[in-house]
């Protein structure tokens, strides 16, 4: 095991065993007993997580299956979880006196590993991954193992993958915000601004670690903190990254050939990955009961922007996606 693997894998570690409320217990119990067998791990993950609030709230997670086939009724739904993945679904459940709602993305285990690596057509998986994460259900230990190993291969390459758009000085809230708006940007994420900043403003200790591990042996650590951020050698600061911060400061070479590269890498994500954003939606409108109404809902809590179906888009919500797209594109929406 690599040396940086060593000094990922115990934060990822503690971060699957820590105890999550009852709530999300249930919930995973819930999803267990809808899909059986088929389920080999639940994943909780999100803004729940962060703030530990689960009330009034949609929790996250992924269901790690072993099989599509095995886990889908339908051949034709396993078929566009492959292609298309992942299928989301909602559940609603009466918990101790109140509703629990909870959606959950269906990933195979084998597909977990592969996407937490650049060889990932987009960085859905890798960059999400990057973040805290529980694990309130797991089958056995080598489950648990799988999952940890895909979750250390994710933080090592979302911090790969961002380093060359990076200036010759940068600072681990550098790293980790713009991998995080680089990521939104391959969707059509219904994101406020400053929403990177939250994330890396939740745990910044724990990414001040991961970033001394997880970055290749190209960058090297400079201070320890309280350093300016985006700060370069020559004394510029690059736009929309400068802020004082104490976030450990790092090198790397800063080559213009490698910066090329990485944009023109970043572009391609961004094409494909909002091409498959826009599949997803339309498939997942017919994935989980009310999934218009969802997604519209999801979509206001993020940008403030609603608009409101008429009973023919609920009906028809394939029919009627593209022109509600349309519309919230036009009132701002998606950044």
């Amino acid at each position: 095991m690599p040396a940086e693997t060593r000094q990922i894998a115990p934060i990822v570690e503690a971060e699957l065993a820590q105890p999550v409320s009852p709530a999300v217990v249930a919930a995973a119990e819930e999803i267990r007993r809808r899909h059986g067998e088929s389920v080999l791990a639940c994943l909780f993950y999100g803004s729940c997580l962060r703030d530990g609030q689960d009330r009034d709230r949609v929790l996250d997670f992924y269901a790690l299956v072993e099989s599509y086939r095995a886990f889908h009724d339908r051949r034709f739904m396993a078929f566009l979880n492959a292609v298309v993945p992942p299928n989301v679904y909602y559940l609603e459940m009466p918990y101790e006196g109140r509703v629990v709602r909870a959606k959950y993305a269906v990933v195979s285990l084998d597909a977990l590993a592969r996407d937490a690596t650049s060889a990932a057509l987009v960085p859905t998986i890798w960059a999400r991954m990057a973040q805290p994460c529980a694990l309130p259900y797991a089958r056995d230990r080598e489950v648990r193992r799988q999952v940890s190993e895909a979750l250390v291969s994710a933080i090592r390459t979302t911090a790969a993958q961002v380093l060359d758009l990076l200036p010759p000085e940068f600072s681990a809230r550098d790293l980790w915000t713009r991998a995080f708006r680089e990521s939104y940007r391959t969707e059509f994420r219904a994101e406020r601004t400053g929403r990177s900043e939250v994330l890396h403003a939740a745990a910044v200790e724990r990414y001040d670690r991961l970033a001394a591990a997880a970055l290749p042996a190209r960058a090297w650590p400079i201070s320890s903190g309280s350093v300016s951020s985006g700060q370069v050698s020559s004394g510029q600061v690059s736009s929309g990254e400068a802020q004082s911060d104490d976030s450990p400061l790092f090198g790397h070479p800063a080559e213009a050939r490698r910066r090329r590269k990485a944009e023109r890498r970043w572009y391609r994500r961004r094409i494909a990955g909002r091409c498959l954003h826009v599949l997803r939606l339309i498939k997942n409108a017919y994935t989980f009961t009310d999934g218009l109404d969802y997604v519209l809902w999801k979509i206001e809590t993020h940008s403030g922007i609603r608009t409101e179906p008429t009973p023919w888009q609920r009906r028809h919500p394939l029919l009627a996606a593209p022109r509600l797209a349309w519309r919230l594109y036009r009132k701002g929406a998606f950044r």
